[in-house]
């Protein structure tokens, strides 16, 4: 390699494309996974109360945030609660 060469290869800077801002979840409160479990087990009791009354009582005895804990319901609901919900609902666990 010749001097011209060298110092061109030396010159030479990788461009590369800036990082793009991964953006970080918001965190959700593990709280509310034991509660979605306690829910679909109390649920499939057969002595069960409805639905409502079972995730109230549970926000009450795991003292969460009830808007931050029904909005995430609402959110996650449609994808995760209707197969808990199945799950609960069918015979055997």
């Amino acid at each position: 390699m010749g001097t011209g060469r060298r110092a061109a290869a030396a010159q030479r800077q990788v461009v590369t494309a800036p990082a793009v801002a991964k953006r970080k979840p918001e965190a959700v409160d593990p709280a509310f996974h034991r509660a979605i479990l306690k829910i679909a087990l109390e649920l499939k009791k057969p002595s069960a109360d409805s639905y409502d009354v079972v995730v109230e009582r549970t926000i009450r005895t795991l003292r969460l945030d009830g808007e931050a804990f029904r909005r995430y319901l609402g959110e996650n609901g449609a994808r995760n609660m209707s197969l808990l919900l199945a799950t609960a609902r069918g015979t055997g666990l």
